[in-house]
C-alpha cells in the first residue's frame, strides 16, 4: 500500500524528533520510521552542551527531561593529571534511553506519526517526489526524504554509493564516582581520548577513535590502573560508530542530518548539538523551500575547519601543544568554553 506524505523521515532519534516536532508544528504532514521499540539504548556518552541544551529550550520549550549537570573536568596525558578546572555553565550528562524517548513523546504529541519498520531503498519519480520503500513491503510517497538514520545510515548508503569514514567508540556503564569529566589523550591513542563522564545514577567510561576493532580498545583500556579499574566493573563493553565523513545533501529533496550526515564535531565527536541543529535547518530548508545547503550553511562551514583543527590537535606537535597549554589552565578553560 502506497501513502502520501509530504515529508518521511528515517531515524526518531534527537536529529529525526527535532526536524519532526518542528514540522507538524509549522502545519507540515510527516512520518518517522523506525524499527526500535522506545524506550531504546543507544550508545553515546550523553552530553548536552550549552548550545546544545540552549537551542533545544528556543525549539522545543516544553521539553522536559533528567540530567546531572557537571562544571568540573580533569585533562589527562598518558595517566597524569595535567590540569583541572570549573566551566562557566554546566555540562547536562543524560541518559540517551530516557532522553531520546521524551524528544519522541513531544514529536507525538504534536501530532507526528510513527512507524516501526526500517528503511529499505528510495526511487526518484518523475514529477519531483519520492518513492520510499520500507523493509516490510510498505511503500510512502513523499516531497522529502530525510536521512537521520545514524552512522550506518542505509539512506546515506543509497545517496553516495560510499562507505562513510567511522570512528569506533566503545563505552560502559559503572557505579557513580567524583562529578567531574575526564578526557585523557595519547600519542598512543589513534586521533581519539579515553573519558570518564558522570551521569544520571551512574558514570560512563570508554574511549575510540579510528580504530579497526573491538579489541584494539580493549587493549588500550587495559594498560593503566584508571582504565582498568572501569573495565573491571563488570559492566558490559559496548561499541558504535560515530561517521566524521560529512555529506553534502538536499539535492533531489533527500537530505541527511545528525550523524547519518557526519555532522559530529570533529575533534571531540560530540554529536547531540548537530543532531538538533542539523534537524532544526531541514524543517527550514523544507519549511522555506530552500536548498539544505544554504539553511545548513554555518555548519558546512564549520565542519570544514574542523578537518583542520582535528589533523593539528592530534598530531605529535598537537598534543605536546596541550601538554604545554595545560600549564595556564585559564587557556585550557577559555578553549574548553569556546568548544562547547
Amino acid at each position: 500500500m502506497t501513502k502520501i506524505n509530504n515529508v518521511v523521515i528515517i531515524g526518531a532519534g534527537p536529529a529525526g524528533c527535532v526536524c519532526g516536532y518542528l514540522l507538524e508544528k509549522a502545519g507540515v504532514n510527516c512520518v518517522i520510521v523506525d524499527y526500535a521499540t522506545f524506550p531504546r539504548e543507544k550508545i553515546c556518552g550523553g552530553g548536552l552542551t550549552p548550545k546544545a541544551y540552549e537551542l533545544l529550550k528556543e525549539l522545543m520549550p516544553d521539553l522536559r527531561y533528567e540530567f546531572q549537570g557537571v562544571k568540573h573536568f580533569r585533562l589527562m596525558m598518558d595517566g597524569k593529571t595535567l590540569c583541572e578546572v570549573d566551566i562557566a555553565k554546566e555540562l547536562r550528562m543524560v541518559r540517551r534511553k530516557d532522553f531520546d524517548n521524551e524528544l519522541l513523546k513531544q514529536y507525538l504529541a504534536v501530532g507526528g506519526k510513527l512507524v516501526k519498520d526500517a528503511f529499505s531503498c528510495f526511487e526518484k519519480q518523475k514529477d519531483g517526489t519520492v518513492l520510499v520503500k520500507l523493509k516490510s513491503g510498505e511503500q510512502m510517497v513523499c516531497d522529502y526524504l530525510v536521512g537521520a538514520d545514524g552512522a550506518n545510515s542505509q539512506v546515506r548508503k543509497q545517496l553516495t554509493g560510499r562507505r562513510p569514514k567511522n570512528t569506533l567508540w566503545m563505552e560502559q556503564y559503572v557505579e557513580k564516582g567524583v562529578n567531574e569529566f575526564i578526557f585523557e589523550f595519547s600519542n598512543q591513542y589513534k586521533k581519539g581520548y579515553y573519558f570518564s563522564f558522570p551521569s544520571v545514577n551512574r558514570d560512563v567510561v570508554g574511549m575510540g577513535g579510528f580504530y579497526s576493532s573491538a579489541d584494539e580498545i580493549r587493549s588500550q583500556l587495559s594498560m593503566n590502573t584508571i582504565r582498568g579499574k572501569a573495565a573491571a566493573n563488570g559492566f558490559v563493553l559496548k561499541g558504535a560508530y560515530i561517521s566524521v565523513d560529512t555529506v553534502e545533501s538536499g539535492k533531489n529533496h533527500v537530505i541527511l542530518i545528525g550523524d547519518a550526515g557526519g555532522f559530529a564535531n570533529k575533534l571531540t565527536y560530540e554529536g547531540l548539538y548537530y543532531a538538533i541543529a542539523t534537524g532544526r535547518n531541514a524543517y527550514k530548508a523544507i519549511l522555506e523551500g530552500k536548498e539544505f545547503a544554504i539553511t545548513n550553511r554555518e555548519i558546512y562551514r564549520k565542519k570544514k575547519k574542523e578537518v583542520y583543527i582535528t589533523r593539528l590537535f592530534y598530531s605529535r606537535f598537537g598534543l605536546w601543544l596541550v601538554r604545554m597549554g595545560a600549564h595556564s589552565p585559564k587557556l585550557i578553560k577559555k578553549a574548553f568554553e569556546m568548544n562547547y
